[in-house]
């Protein structure tokens, strides 16, 4: 009887120490997978605030100073173009 007691503690700890392995691992597995997600996220959201500034320029908009359409191609015409009132 003290013999099975003394080999299924054994088999117990050998388990408990593969389970700490693949525990590790996986640990290791998640934060390199949440690295890559996060920059790939970044990646993402960069490339669609360059898209939505690129199509907000190509957009063709009323001029506030007569009633021609315009297109906003170069950001530094809503800096240099000011209304006179």
């Amino acid at each position: 009887m003290a013999q099975l007691i003394v080999e299924a503690a054994q088999a117990a700890r050998e388990e408990a120490a593969r389970v700490r392995v693949a525990s590790h691992e996986l640990r290791i597995a998640v934060r390199t997978n949440s690295r890559i997600a996060q920059v790939r996220t970044e990646q993402a959201a960069l490339a669609a605030a360059t898209a939505n500034r690129n199509l907000k320029r190509a957009m063709i908009c009323p001029s506030p100073w007569s009633g021609l359409e315009w297109s906003r191609e170069d950001e530094q015409l809503s800096s240099v173009l000011v209304p006179v009132d």
